[in-house]
């Protein structure tokens, strides 16, 4: 996880939430199938540059809710400067356009399960309430 250190506070727990949010996704695929196995199509995310598989965009698409999820809270809060909240402001907007398209593609694929398909309403739901100004997420 830690290559290279990160450079500040912020990048440390912007990897931290990424990561936390691989593990639990990781033990929620060996408690159910979300995806159907054995699928060839591959399917491009923004956050990568190559084409990936459906099981792939499911933890990109969750790892990058979760940064949405951390930024949200961060812009949200009064003790922060205004500049430090504009620019947690920006990187949640990042992330949630990333996710809303992943979203979009994994709602096509057909790829998924329907364990999958409700784990991916269920993202959905907390993409939106990200864009709705909510004061508090639960997640």
């Amino acid at each position: 996880m830690l290559c290279v250190p990160p450079e500040d506070v912020p990048a440390f727990a912007a990897l931290l939430v990424h990561e936390i949010q691989h593990s639990k996704l990781a033990v929620l695929f060996d408690a159910m199938p979300l995806y159907r196995r054995g699928g060839t199509a591959r399917h491009r995310v923004a956050w990568r540059a190559d084409p990936r598989p459906v099981h792939a965009v499911l933890q990109g698409t969750y790892a990058h809710l979760g940064l949405a999820d951390l930024w949200h809270r961060v812009a949200l809060r009064d003790d922060l400067a205004p500049s430090a909240r504009n620019t947690a402001r920006a990187r949640r907007e990042g992330y949630r356009e990333q996710v809303g398209a992943a979203l979009a593609l994994l709602r096509e694929t057909g790829e998924l399960t329907p364990e999958g398909t409700a784990f991916s309403r269920g993202m959905a739901h907390h993409h939106a309430a990200l864009g709705n100004g909510v004061r508090k997420v639960y997640y």
